[in-house]
């Protein structure tokens, strides 16, 4: 049996979660290690028979034991943005590469996009790294474009256009948003006030039309649940207070999905929102923190319409008729091409 050493965002973020229980799903006769800082954050994979978890307070290349597995998979989306915490772009990861390239040990990068970088020496250091791993599946265009002349480099679209949906129904008149914190994100703190305020007023119009309103987090640690908190204050004295239902991403994987999945629309500003809204076949709208959603938008034509956070102002309403309806044979198409992002650790571990 194979020992493959998974390198990911573990801090119960539900789309990082769901990515590395694909891999887990997918190759059930490989025996997977992961490390995390703390246990909690290994909660969703504790039913998982083929995984161990390590603690480890560090999440850095130097303190990894290179010859303990067979190869390595690092699974994740804005994993190479410059300055990085968690298994971080460095000098140490391009000598660990050089390392496995030497002792024949694959590393294969799996469902990433590229940057943000500020400067030339971090650009020139990830072309020089990228040349020294076995595959790089970027989920982007734009990525894909940066370094397409490297030959282990490819594209295909996110891992989770992929993911089995399994058997779902639509609750009538449910709208829910995936939240997000301004907070923590020092080019949009200044808009907080205004976004809270703009989301209030939408969630009181389709309240008042008769629609039931959920508010998601996906990822607690990254301040979801505070921005849920700040939407709940401003409706405590609301009779419409009822109407509004708070899910939690707390570690279990299907027990959100099955909520998520309900909603007949949804206003996607994560950006693993907008992708399980498009494979459940839900009317959505997207609000973009990003660049990365502004790329995987325009790059697969996924909705004619959306707006950037940076231009969202308190009047701003989204009119139902504004939410966007999946295309389905493009649907078919995006999770044909999705696959490929596991084509070179097939050909490893299957």
């Amino acid at each position: 049996m194979r020992k493959i050493f998974i390198m990911a965002y573990l801090r119960n973020n539900l789309g990082d979660d769901m990515f590395v229980m694909e891999l887990l799903n997918r190759y059930p006769n490989v025996e997977f290690y992961i490390e995390v800082v703390d246990l909690k954050y290994a909660k969703a994979f504790e039913k998982k028979h083929n995984v161990k978890v390590l603690i480890n307070k560090n999440e850095t290349f130097e303190k990894i034991d290179i010859y303990q597995y067979d190869g390595y998979v690092y699974i994740g989306g804005s994993i190479f943005m410059e300055g990085g915490k968690v298994y971080n772009l460095d000098e140490g990861c391009l000598e660990f590469m050089k390392k496995c390239k030497t002792l024949n040990k694959p590393f294969y990068y799996i469902s990433s996009n590229y940057g943000p970088y500020q400067t030339r020496k971090y650009f020139d250091l990830s072309k020089e790294t990228f040349k020294e791993c076995t595959d790089l599946c970027f989920r982007d265009q734009y990525s894909y474009n940066l370094f397409k002349d490297i030959p282990t480099v490819r594209y295909a679209p996110d891992v989770l256009f992929s993911y089995d949906i399994g058997k779902y129904e639509k609750e009538k008149d449910t709208i829910g948003i995936s939240m997000i914190d301004l907070e923590i994100r020092e080019n949009l703190r200044h808009k907080e006030e205004e976004y809270i305020q703009f989301l209030c007023n939408n969630i009181n119009l389709y309240l008042k039309e008769g629609k039931d309103i959920y508010l998601f987090s996906f990822c607690n640690d990254e301040g979801d649940e505070k921005a849920i908190e700040k939407i709940l204050n401003k409706f405590k004295n609301s009779d419409y207070k009822k109407r509004i239902t708070v899910v939690k991403y707390n570690e279990n994987i299907e027990e959100f999905l099955n909520i998520y999945k309900k909603m007949e629309y949804m206003v996607c500003q994560r950006f693993h929102s907008l992708i399980l809204s498009y494979i459940y076949h839900q009317k959505f709208y997207v609000i973009s923190y990003s660049k990365k959603i502004c790329n995987i938008i325009k790059e697969l034509n996924l909705c004619d319409k959306y707006i950037k956070l940076e231009e969202i102002t308190a009047q701003k309403i989204i009119k139902l008729e504004d939410f966007y309806n999946v295309e389905e044979e493009k649907l078919k198409e995006i999770k044909k091409h999705s696959l490929e992002q596991f084509k070179e650790l097939d050909k490893f571990l299957k």
